[in-house]
């Protein structure tokens, strides 16, 4: 079964409660219609396109690179930047008294289809998608989410939990995305390789992030902290998110306790036969202001922290200079909404195969890829 196999195979909609108007309001409010981009990557390209800081830029999340997204976006800016690229698109449709950010979105609306389904494969699905539209789905965070996680070395935040800020670093600016350039892989094994010759570390980088750290370490050996600080923000958010994510994932993975499962970057993604409890349940992401309805949940938790030599009050500190894990609660258990399926259909691109085309609306932070997966256990 395939997922993805052209961008309008997974085409996301963004629904949001901003209000947008006709009448001339201190934020423009734009339509980002993209394919093959990030959302980031995107929004930064055209803020040098159109020279306005990027700072102007509001959005509520990142889309998917491997779909059809389309999202809206504030610019607190003048003029009209609307523009046009074969891989995006800059509309702009109205005005706003305020900004755009991810306290807006109330959902994502998908269109999906599955491809070269096989004749074996038809009846289990079709019995997976009758159960997902009663049952739902354990709402984990997807493979999406774990980028910066290095297999060998953990998440960067765990290690600067745990107050070993120089494995943090390290984690941090020699760890390989998958999908990184050759050049940038190359680098970061270097970067690796000469760790500790903080001189010959310089001649190596290239970022500013990079750059930065080891002038720093040049003039004040053993500074790896202040050095973690100069990340972008969004950067050090990120991480942050990844880890935060983990944490929430193994805790929900816990409760389940047994059922199938697939593999994950960070972990591998049980499935089980729901309890009314678990369907009614809302976990809250690891953080400050954090509570747990359910005390249960709580005390998965504990366990999971005193594993990694954690307390639960170090979620609660700052981590660097305004920099903390804000606790927030999500829904264990997710049931997709207004769920069409028109049912198997001969696949054009795959002959002698079948496809299934699927819409339907999750609320704001859930993965229809993870519903995906639900479906193939």
């Amino acid at each position: 079964m395939r997922l993805k196999t052209t961008p309008d195979d997974f085409i996301v909609r963004e629904a949001t409660d901003l209000r947008i108007r006709k009448q001339p309001a201190p934020y423009r409010v734009y339509m980002l219609e993209k394919t093959g981009w990030n959302t980031a990557d995107a929004l930064s390209a055209i803020a040098r396109e159109k020279r306005v800081a990027l700072s102007k830029f509001a959005y509520g999340g990142k889309k998917d690179r491997y779909g059809h997204t389309f999202q809206y976006v504030t610019v607190q800016w003048n003029a009209d930047l609307s523009l046009t690229t074969p891989a995006y698109s800059f509309k702009w449709i109205g005005y706003s008294t305020e900004p755009m950010s991810s306290a807006r979105i109330l959902a994502n609306r998908f269109e999906l289809v599955l491809r070269e389904i096989g004749p074996g494969e038809a009846p289990k699905l079709t019995a997976a998608i009758e159960r997902i539209k009663v049952e739902g789905f354990p709402n984990y965070f997807d493979d999406q989410r774990f980028g910066s996680y290095d297999p060998e070395r953990g998440f960067s935040v765990e290690k600067m939990l745990q107050g070993k800020w120089e494995e943090a670093l390290a984690i941090a600016l020699t760890y390989s995305y998958p999908t990184e350039k050759r050049e940038a892989k190359e680098r970061k094994a270097l970067l690796r390789e000469r760790w500790g010759d903080w001189a010959a570390c310089r001649e190596v980088a290239k970022t500013a992030f990079e750059s930065r750290c080891f002038e720093l370490l040049l003039q004040k050996p053993g500074a790896f902290k202040e050095a973690l600080a100069t990340a972008r923000r969004e950067e050090l958010e990120m991480w942050v998110s990844a880890y935060q994510s983990h944490l929430w994932n193994e805790t929900l993975r816990r409760l389940i306790v047994s059922g199938p499962s697939l593999p994950g970057e960070a972990g591998p993604y049980i499935f089980g036969q729901p309890s009314t409890r678990l369907q009614e349940m809302k976990i809250p992401l690891p953080g400050r202001g954090m509570r747990f309805p359910d005390p249960e949940a709580g005390l998965v938790l504990e366990e999971i922290l005193r594993e990694r030599r954690l307390r639960p009050a170090v979620l609660e500190q700052e981590i660097l200079p305004g920099l903390s894990m804000k606790g927030s609660p999500r829904e264990a258990w997710i049931l997709p909404q207004s769920f069409w399926s028109e049912g198997l259909q001969p696949d054009e691109r795959y002959p002698g195969y079948q496809k299934l085309e699927l819409r339907f609306t999750l609320p704001k932070g859930c993965f229809a890829t993870m519903m995906i997966k639900a479906l193939m256990v």
